[in-house]
């Protein structure tokens, strides 16, 4: 990430930048990162500095939760939502969160954003939804800019941890 020219850098934050290579770009220019932790905080950074259109664009790059096609979902949001069967619900499940999802983009703007690595179970999930459904939007904003940062944490975590799995022992 340090040595590579800005572009490939870039071009490596991408999957943990949902949808949004223009801010992938922004981080890597930050470089040197001195560790993950320090590239992990460089990103909250970044998103803390956004400016309003900034911050909208980046929220509307995410997807909704259980989308109509989900195979135009990110690889890695595919993953998340298919660990809580978001891919493929069942019917009346799919109906409420299409009616959810809309209420929430009427009302917000954007779509509902949550960190779903660190939500315990679908219900979990359902009662941020609704719950997130009574809040003002510049409240809801801040609220879904801090569960992207949980997401690029947890993408970030998960794929130093496929590089170093796939390191041979010798070579670590």
């Amino acid at each position: 990430l340090n040595r590579g020219a800005l572009a490939e850098t870039a071009r490596l934050l991408e999957p943990i930048l949902e949808r949004s290579p223009w801010l992938a770009q922004r981080v890597a220019a930050a470089r040197p990162f001195a560790d993950l932790h320090d590239l992990a905080a460089r990103i909250e950074t970044e998103i803390g500095a956004l400016s309003g259109e900034d911050r909208l664009r980046l929220l509307r790059a995410h997807p909704e939760l259980a989308p109509t096609a989900p195979t135009q979902m990110t690889q890695a949001s595919q993953d998340e939502q298919a660990r809580l069967s978001l891919g493929q619900p069942p019917t009346a499940l799919r109906a409420e969160l299409a009616a959810l999802n809309q209420r929430y983009r009427d009302r917000h703007g954007f779509p509902f954003i949550i960190a779903l690595h660190a939500a315990a179970d679908l219900e979990t999930v359902l009662v941020r939804f609704r719950e997130s459904l009574e809040r003002d939007t510049a409240a809801e904003t801040t609220r879904a800019l801090g569960e992207v940062v949980s997401v690029a944490r947890a993408r970030l975590a998960r794929h130093a941890r496929d590089v170093a799995q796939s390191v041979p022992a010798g070579d670590a």
